[in-house]
């Protein structure tokens, strides 16, 4: 049996594939495990600097039915390991860019939401199936598709179970750019390597700030005070103001 999840290493970006294509990466039990573990672990890796999540043809078409553990106890920790991956992708250090071809239904299309940037081709189409089997959404698609597209388109693709295309879900915010066939890896990679080559520490608070919004103004103000005060000491900042003086890119290395 080959492995539900493949992870390669392009210098300072990994490629985490969802790799059960017979089930158009349905999130079975194996496949959400590993999913899980493999995101958790990336955080930790200091080589890595930002992540694409992709599926090949098809991303993702959400839980898989077939393996569902309907007794509560079991259900709830099944959930809370699926749960890691959200937390990694949306609070974790590292910037995720999905690379969503053909579907991303259901559970998939939450972790499309979960990631900074996604990027789609005309194949591409979500939608938030919970309803048509009588299940509320998850992996923190209430949380996430708000913050992307309103509260009021929310309820609409959340409650309607909606599909939408690529052409629509641009329009709508729902991916951040549209490329032609095949290309949503390629796409992704390259706009990984941009997000590596940015300051790891002002990328790792800003995804830590947004991932607890809304937040009042007097907390954020807060966290601002307590972050930049810290970030004003590395050797990144130093390097960043060097570069500005020069003119050239700068070279951060996350010290």
């Amino acid at each position: 049996m080959s492995e539900p999840v493949l992870l390669e290493h392009r210098g300072d970006v990994a490629i985490v594939t969802l790799n059960v294509p017979e089930k158009r990466n349905a999130l079975g039990v194996s496949l959400y495990r590993a999913l899980s573990q493999t995101l958790t672990s990336l955080q930790d890796d200091p080589s890595v600097r930002a992540l694409v999540l992709h599926g090949g043809k098809h991303f993702c078409s959400g839980g898989d039915i077939s393996s569902l553990d309907s007794a509560p106890l079991a259900m709830r920790s099944a959930m809370h390991v699926g749960h890691r991956a959200v937390r990694a992708l949306i609070g974790g250090r590292l910037p995720a860019v999905a690379a969503v071809s053909g579907s991303a239904f259901g559970a998939g299309f939450s972790l499309a939401m979960a990631c900074d940037f996604v990027i789609g081709d005309p194949s591409t189409t979500l939608c938030a199936a919970f309803g048509k089997v009588a299940l509320t959404p998850d992996y923190g698609l209430m949380w996430t598709l708000p913050q992307r597209i309103g509260i009021g388109r929310a309820r609409e693709l959340l409650m309607l179970c909606r599909q939408v295309g690529a052409e629509e879900a641009l329009s709508m915010h729902l991916i951040d750019r549209l490329v032609g066939p095949g290309e949503t890896l390629d796409a992704a990679l390259q706009l990984a390597k941009e997000l590596a080559a940015a300051s790891p520490g002002a990328i790792a608070t800003t995804k830590a700030m947004l991932s607890r919004s809304p937040l009042s103004l007097d907390t954020m103000l807060a966290w601002e005070a307590d972050t930049q005060s810290l970030l004003a000491r590395t050797q990144d900042l130093q390097e960043g103001v060097r570069a500005f003086a020069e003119r050239r890119p700068p070279a951060f290395r996350g010290e």
